[in-house]
C-alpha cells in the first residue's frame, strides 16, 4: 500500500500549497548553523529528506560537497534543475541505508521526519544517519515544537494559491497532528492528508542517544536561542557521532 507521504509529496498540489516557504529564512538559518558548527569549505554534507533542495542549494553555495536525497521523484527533479556542480541529488527512502558515507555533517530540516506509524522506523532512520557519518561528525535535526500548538487544535482555515483555494483542517490524535487538505479544480475534487508525530525534546534526545549520538546542544528557533518547552517554535538538536 502506498503511504500518504509517497503520494502527497509527489503531487503538483503539494508543491503549489507550499510554494511560499521562506527561502531567505532558510538561507539565514544555514549561514548561522554552519558558522556555529565551524564546517570548513569543501566539507562533505548530506541534506536528508531534502525536498526541492532549498537548503541544499545554500550549502552548495557555501562550497560544501552536498548530497541531497528525498523519496519524492518530482522534488528531486526540481532540485537537480538548480543544482551547482558540487551538488548531487538522489531519490532515496530515509528508512534505508544511504549508499554513500564518510560525511562531515548531516542535516534533517524543517520537520522532514516523524511521518511513520512505527517508532522502529524513526529509530532506523537515525541509525542510518549515524552510520553514514565520519567519527566526530555532526548531525543537525530541525523539528517543530508541537506542544504550543496543541491548545489551538482542532482548527480550520483556507489558503489561496494561483487562484486555487485549499481548505485545511488540523486535529490532534496522539501522537500525531493531522492536516486534511481539500482542493477542487478543473481536474476534479482532491483530498489529501498529512500527519506528523509530536515529539518532545526529551523523546528526540532519546532517539539520538539511542542511535549512538551525543547531544551537544538544543536550540528553540532559527536564531539558535535556547529551547523553551512552552514557547519555542522549533526543537533543533545538534548532535555528534563520537570520535
Amino acid at each position: 500500500m502506498t503511504e500518504w507521504f509517497e503520494e502527497w509529496f509527489d503531487t503538483e498540489y503539494y508543491h503549489l500549497l507550499y510554494n511560499n516557504r521562506n527561502d531567505e529564512e532558510a538561507a539565514a538559518f544555514m549561514r548561522r548553523i554552519c558558522s556555529y558548527l565551524g564546517l570548513p569549505e569543501g566539507a562533505k554534507v548530506a541534506d536528508i529528506a531534502c525536498g526541492k533542495g532549498r537548503h541544499s542549494h545554500v550549502l552548495g553555495n557555501f562550497g560544501f560537497l552536498v548530497y541531497g536525497y528525498d523519496l519524492s521523484g518530482n522534488s528531486i527533479c526540481q532540485a537537480r534543475e538548480l543544482a551547482s556542480p558540487n551538488e548531487s541529488f538522489f531519490v532515496h527512502d530515509i528508512r534505508e541505508p544511504f549508499p554513500h558515507n564518510g560525511f562531515d555533517a548531516a542535516f534533517n530540516l524543517f520537520t522532514s521526519f516523524g511521518y511513520f506509524n512505527s517508532p522502529a522506523e524513526d529509530e532506523q532512520t537515525l541509525k542510518n544517519i549515524y552510520h553514514m557519518l565520519k567519527p566526530g561528525a555532526v548531525f543537525v535535526q530541525d523539528y517543530l515544537n508541537g506542544l504550543p500548538l496543541l491548545n489551538q487544535l482542532p482548527c480550520q482555515g483556507s489558503e489561496v494559491r494561483n487562484n486555487l483555494t485549499f481548505k485545511l483542517a488540523k486535529r490532534y490524535e496522539a501522537p500525531f497532528i493531522y492536516k486534511t487538505i481539500h482542493v477542487e479544480d478543473s481536474h476534479g475534487i482532491h483530498d489529501f492528508e498529512e500527519k506528523v508525530k509530536i515529539y518532545s525534546e526529551a523523546e528526540l534526545r532519546d532517539l539520538h542517544t539511542g542511535a549512538g549520538f551525543v547531544v551537544d546542544a538544543v536550540c528553540g528557533n532559527y536564531e539558535l536561542q535556547p529551547y523553551e518547552k512552552q514557547s519555542s517554535p522549533r526543537i533543533i538538536l545538534i548532535s555528534r557521532k563520537p570520535a
